[in-house]
């Protein structure tokens, strides 16, 4: 018998729930988690919830980033961030996260999924030095 994937378990929530509302929505969900526990899946929760996010995520068009600077940005860079992002992705919504980490000196850091783009100082720093260090 193959192995049911957290992946596959999403695929089937997000399927049985698609258009669903009130009650009907709340059936399903509980027959979801039943389902769960009956496979002893209910420690894979968190996965099956990320692949579920990720499923839905790509039927609505949505991009997720996590941006991390060294200091805070205005209101204006983060629109005019978030839409490069979604001109970028061709995507419908960005969902993006702002962090601050004064440890990065400057430049940012853009997570999208698996792909990341540092463009912190700290970064080049340590490229710089590295280059530096090479033996000729």
């Amino acid at each position: 018998m193959a192995k049911i994937s957290p992946k596959n378990i999403a695929e089937a929530v997000y399927v049985a729930t698609e258009g669903k509302l009130g009650q009907d929505l709340t059936t399903m969900i509980r027959r979801s988690v039943k389902m769960l526990k009956e496979k002893r899946m209910l420690g894979r929760s968190d996965e099956v919830l990320d692949a579920l996010q990720s499923i839905f995520d790509k039927k609505t068009g949505t991009v997720r980033a996590k941006i991390t600077t060294a200091k805070s940005i205005g209101h204006q860079e983060k629109k005019n961030l978030e839409n490069e992002i979604k001109e970028k992705y061709k995507a419908q919504n960005v969902l993006s996260e702002f962090f601050e980490k004064k440890e990065l000196l400057g430049g940012m850091r853009i997570e999208i999924g698996d792909e990341i783009v540092d463009n912190t100082y700290r970064r080049k720093l340590q490229g710089l030095e590295k280059f530096l260090k090479q033996e000729k």
